[in-house]
């Protein structure tokens, strides 16, 4: 097997083990459904009830339905139990506080452990029957931006628990969710027939080359955040370390983009292409191409969160090259930890000069940088990635 190719069996057959997975998400449901009729009966909320009886649909759910009702059901509560599970959470936690000490930290323990097997059940219930690959690479991204990037923070928002320092940290900065995300896209990729991330070096890797990508990404990070030069010229190698805030939320933060990202784009997105792609001579190129290009648009939700449209335009420039940069970077070492670590490093050490999780106005000259930056980035990659077809293209021809 070529060393840019990823193990994938297109055979879905459904196990003992499945069904295991189904009877545990039905307990689920029954225990939130108890949950939330006991918050209704002391908080006297009717209008619970709605939520009540449609979380009760759940246990209709079939791991192979059939006609439409019970497709309909399927389809609904793929979406609407994304929510419920962390809503329910909630619940217990806001009625039982004034019973248990959620602060201590044998509680702490419990609670993150809970939240990180909470939606093993229901990725293994509602992810294993998708075989479409465009349907894997949205269910991939609605568990990214909904459930890892949104619904576990409803968790501990308003409750007793959003005032403990550490909670707050972990669940603010987005990487309690980017580890409940790991969690569920190991799941559902091989449910759904591919291998795991790679962690070996690849044999064909030129130490030089490694080197230089090595060297590359800590400079870069290193004057991305630190540059100071007076000069054009001197910034290059000028590093001024005055204003930077260094503090957990940053690393966190930092850690939280390059887990998630890297996991949807780089893992998800990128084997789920080569393997749609794999009658194509070029896959390697559109693969890449489309995965980054995606890495970047997803970044225009950032006007949504307060951030100007230029400053937005700007990052999915830079977020195409360097996309481009991290799947070329994976494709040739097979090291899926280098492109995590230099995405985490690049974000935590940018917000430390910033202050901030969103940058400011950008300027003629930021926007010619970002151009620039993306253009050396796609020529860099573009020389890695012909290095990897050129390695598959002999390999063929020995066979």
């Amino acid at each position: 097997m070529n060393d840019y190719e990823f193990r994938y069996n297109n055979r879905f057959q459904q196990n003992n083990k499945d069904k295991l997975y189904l009877y545990l998400f039905r307990g689920q449901v029954i225990l939130d459904t108890i949950i939330i009729f006991t918050y209704s009966a002391l908080t006297e909320n009717l209008y619970l009830f709605v939520p009540i009886f449609l979380n009760l649909l759940a246990l209709k759910i079939k791991l192979n339905p059939t006609n439409f009702s019970q497709r309909f059901n399927f389809v609904f509560q793929l979406f609407f139990q994304a929510f419920i599970i962390a809503e329910s959470y909630f619940y217990l936690i806001s009625f039982s506080a004034r019973y248990y000490d959620w602060n201590l930290p044998s509680s702490i323990a419990l609670l993150l452990v809970s939240i990180l097997v909470m939606y093993i059940p229901y990725t293994v219930v509602f992810f294993t029957p998708f075989r479409n690959k465009i349907l894997q690479l949205l269910l991939a991204t609605f568990s990214f931006a909904v459930i890892a990037m949104g619904t576990i923070g409803v968790v501990t928002y308003g409750t007793i628990l959003s005032f403990n320092s550490f909670i707050s940290v972990i669940t603010d900065s987005g990487f309690l969710g980017a580890i409940v995300f790991l969690i569920m896209v190991l799941v559902m990729m091989r449910k759904w027939g591919y291998d795991y991330p790679h962690m070996r070096l690849s044999s064909q890797v030129n130490w030089k080359v490694l080197l230089f990508l090595l060297l590359l990404c800590i400079w870069f990070t290193m004057w991305n955040a630190f540059g100071g030069g007076k000069s054009l010229i001197s910034s290059l190698y000028t590093f001024s370390f005055k204003g930077a805030n260094f503090n957990i939320r940053y690393l966190l933060s930092g850690l939280e983009a390059g887990i998630a990202e890297e996991l949807l784009f780089r893992y998800v997105f990128l084997t789920v292409l080569l393997v749609a792609f794999k009658n194509f001579r070029f896959k390697i190129f559109y693969a890449s191409i489309l995965s980054s290009l995606c890495f970047g648009i997803i970044h225009i939700s950032n006007v949504s969160a307060g951030q100007s449209l230029a400053n937005t335009i700007d990052q999915v420039i830079f977020a195409f090259g360097m996309g481009l940069l991290m799947c070329g970077i994976y494709l040739y070492t097979n090291l899926f930890y280098l492109p995590v670590i230099f995405h985490t490093l690049l974000d935590a050490l940018a917000f430390t000069t910033s202050g901030e999780m969103m940058t400011g106005k950008v300027s003629g000259v930021d926007t010619l940088f970002t151009i620039l930056e993306t253009v050396v980035f796609a020529i860099i990659a573009l020389g890695l990635l012909i290095a990897v077809y050129r390695r598959s293209r002999r390999r063929s021809f020995q066979f």
